[in-house]
Formats: structure tokens, C-alpha cells, sequence
């Protein structure tokens, strides 16, 4: 009972949102940073405390720095991404593509590249914000090729979100858990890997009967790429991803000043962008603050406590598996799940004599999934909208086989393999 007590907030603003998007049948009829105000105002009359004490303690969580982080990404990418469409670096890739990979490896070969560019990048959001826009024109009119190149990229681009080591989600996991982020990469690996493989080959004989029937031409030269090269090799260097993006970005600026842009120009589209993002930089404000507030009174010591009645490894690890997927559901951002949920399931751990680096790397696979499923999370909301809603949220999840598959690999990992070595610990605890 005290756990609903404390969850209430979030359980409204999920409530409201999964109701309003049932009610009009569509998810983004009602802006979910409308919701997630009046959950906050909410929270800060329901709680314990003076509604001085309260909105300072919103202010202090809507200002962590990983949050704040997470919106200057939003930003740059936006701008990122207006900018290079409109120096041509989206239709000469798109030329590129289409002239080099023939129709029977493009749906296999954009879910590979999708992979390598989140890998690189560390960043879902990123990804998508990069490649969406070539979509249209890959699947030349063709919904079917449409949608499977949108699962690949949605997908694609929560593989490098759950495995790349200069991701926030490895960061937040690896942090919270005391784990360093090439044992959680070895472990991790094997299981994304795996099912990434598994994809392609499933890819290669479900894809639609596909030819491109319109030819892409660009009048750019092969110097409009450079950007996303950029974007590769500075994120190999494991330079910060905010310096990745700000790099890239002036380097797209030096090719529309070479282009005859003027800086007005440059700037509105810049700018365009960054404004593209407001909703889900807001939204994470907004939930990052009020996550905060509900740790704050408790809310999580008391799923602790509960779990912690249980003597069977097992149970534990379900059950931190239950609560990384139920509070990612409610926050909407894996990486705030994962900053959440992360100090329980080390205690959790501890408290069982679990493998870290095993939990490390399940919790960050199950936040990852659990966000791509997500209709309200932002990788789903940016990708519909950089395709202009031309397919729905069910054709798109249901065409992303590699979060699927990955969800299959990953039971199966704990119940044929963990689970052999956890249950050996029960006769101990």
C-alpha cells in the first residue's frame, strides 16, 4: 500500500496517458509534457512537507547533471540534423545507398549501419535524428519497405543505446552498480550480439518484395558526408558525446558557408532544430525532477524492503527485471529507470550474493527494450515525427525484430544460463 502511496504521481501521469491516447487513438493527441506538469503540481501539493521544500527538491532532480546532459543532445542533434538535410548530406547518402546496395540487402544493411552509427555515437536519439530522415526516400513510396527500415533503425539504434561504453544508459548502470564498463561490455555483448546476428538473418527472409522504382540524384559532391563521418570517428575517439555533436555540427556549418548560406540561415535552421526537441527535453526536465521528489520520500526503500523478504536469488532477480521494465514504463527514459533503479538492484544484489555484472547488463538490456516498446518514449515520438506519421506505432514495434529478438535471447540467457548459477547460491542465502 505505501509503495502505490509513493508511486502515485507517476501512476497518474501514466494513467492519463495511456488513457488519452486510447480515448483518440492516437498517442500524441494530448502532449504528454501537459500531463507530466499537472504530475508534478500533483506531487509537490501530495507529498510530505512544505510545497517550498518539495519544489526545491523538483528543481534539484530536473538539475542533475544527467539530465541535463540528456537535453543538450536533444538539442544539438536537432540542430545537427536540420542542418546537414539542407547542405544535402540526406540525399546524396540517400543516392549513395541506393546506387551501391542493391533491394535484397538494404533492409539488412541499414539495421547494420544503424547498429554501427549508435555504437559510435552512444546515443538512440542521436541515431534516429541522423538517419530518420533518409527513410522516405530509401523505401521510395513503398509502406512495407517503409516500416521494416523503420523497425531496423528503431532497433539499430537501441542496440549501440544498451552496448556502446559511451552511452548514458552503460554509464548510469555501470555507476550505479559499481561495475566498470568492459566486464558489463563482455557480458553484454554476448547477448546483444547474438541476437543482432539472429536478426539480420531473420531480416534477410522476411523482408517485402522491394525495387526501387524512383532513381535518387544529388548534385553534391561526396564533402556533404563529412559530417557523418565526424559523428563516427570522433565517437571512436571516445571523445564526450555533447563534443561529438558539436564538432559535427560546425563542420556542417563550414559546408553551408561554402554553399552560399548565410549565417541568418544557418542560424534558423539551427535553431529550427534545437526547437524540434523542446517537447522531450521539457519531458525529461519535467520527469528527471519528479523521479527525485518520489526517491526522495521514500517511494523506493519501500520496494526494497519488499523484494528483500524473499531468501531465493531467483525471485531477486525477477524481480529487479520487473522493476527496471515497471519504472522505465512510468518514467519514460531509460536512462532515469536505469539511475533509479540501479542503487536498489545493487543492494538487492549485495543482499543475495548476485553476479553485478550479470544484473548490470540485464538491466540495461531491459531498459533499452522496454523503451523501444514504449509509445510515449522518445526514440518512438522522434522517429513517427521525422517520417511524418506515415506509419503507425503497432507497424513499427512490430517490424522491429531486433528488440524482440532480443528479448527472447535475453529470457532465454537467464533461464538456461544465469538461473543454473544463481539457484546454486540459494542453499547460502
Amino acid at each position: 500500500m505505501k509503495i502505490l502511496k509513493n508511486f502515485l504521481p507517476l501512476f497518474l501521469f501514466f494513467g492519463i496517458y495511456l488513457s488519452s491516447g486510447i480515448y483518440y487513438n492516437d498517442f500524441y493527441a494530448l502532449s504528454p509534457v501537459i500531463i507530466a506538469f499537472g504530475a508534478v503540481a500533483f506531487a509537490i501539493i501530495y507529498f510530505k512537507g512544505s510545497i517550498n521544500k518539495n519544489i526545491d527538491q523538483f528543481l534539484k532532480g530536473a538539475g542533475k547533471n544527467q539530465i541535463l546532459t540528456m537535453c543538450f543532445i536533444f538539442f544539438l542533434s536537432g540542430s545537427f540534423s536540420f542542418i546537414t538535410k539542407e547542405i544535402g548530406s540526406v540525399d546524396y547518402l540517400v543516392a549513395l545507398i541506393l546506387n551501391h546496395i542493391t533491394p535484397q540487402i538494404l533492409f539488412i544493411a541499414f539495421f547494420v549501419i544503424s547498429c554501427l552509427i549508435s555504437f559510435a555515437l552512444g546515443t538512440s536519439v542521436g541515431t534516429i535524428v541522423t538517419l530518420a530522415p533518409l527513410l522516405p526516400g530509401l523505401s521510395s513510396g513503398n509502406t512495407d519497405a517503409l516500416i521494416l527500415l523503420s523497425g531496423s533503425l528503431l532497433g539499430g539504434a537501441m542496440f549501440g543505446d544498451n552496448l556502446s561504453i559511451i552511452s548514458d544508459t552503460t554509464i548510469a548502470a555501470t555507476q550505479t552498480m559499481g561495475v566498470k564498463m568492459i566486464d558489463k561490455f563482455k557480458a553484454n555483448g554476448l547477448i546483444a550480439v547474438t541476437a543482432a546476428i539472429i536478426t539480420c538473418v531473420f531480416i534477410y527472409f522476411n523482408q517485402p518484395e522491394f525495387t526501387s522504382s524512383i532513381i535518387h540524384k544529388s548534385d553534391k559532391t561526396a564533402v556533404v558526408l563529412l559530417p557523418y563521418i565526424a559523428i563516427v570517428v570522433l565517437a571512436l575517439c571516445r571523445l564526450h558525446v555533447l563534443v561529438v555533436l558539436t564538432i559535427s555540427c560546425l563542420l556542417a556549418i563550414i559546408i553551408a558557408f561554402f554553399q552560399d548560406l548565410s549565417f541568418l540561415s544557418i542560424s534558423k535552421l539551427a535553431f529550427d532544430g534545437m526547437q524540434s526537441t523542446f517537447e522531450i527535453s521539457l519531458l525529461s526536465l519535467l520527469i528527471g525532477g519528479l523521479s527525485y521528489l518520489i526517491e526522495k520520500n521514500k517511494g523506493f526503500e519501500n520496494v526494497l524492503s519488499l523484494i528483500s523478504k524473499s531468501k531465493k536469488p531467483w525471485v531477486a532477480v525477477s524481480s529487479i527485471i520487473s522493476m527496471i521494465v515497471f519504472i522505465n514504463m512510468t518514467v519514460a527514459n531509460n536512462t532515469i529507470a536505469l539511475l533509479i533503479c540501479g542503487p536498489i538492484a545493487r543492494q538487492i544484489s549485495e543482499r543475495f550474493n548476485l553476479n553485478k555484472i550479470r544484473i548490470t547488463s540485464l538491466l540495461d538490456i531491459f531498459s533499452c527494450i522496454t523503451q523501444g516498446f514504449i509509445p510515449y518514449g522518445a526514440q518512438v515520438l522522434i522517429l513517427l515525427a521525422l517520417i511524418n506519421q506515415q506509419i503507425s506505432f503497432i507497424d513499427l514495434v512490430s517490424k522491429s525484430y531486433y528488440l524482440i529478438i532480443l528479448l527472447i535471447v535475453s529470457i532465454i540467457y537467464i533461464v538456461f544460463f544465469m538461473n543454473k548459477n544463481e539457484k546454486r547460491l540459494e542453499k547460502t542465502v
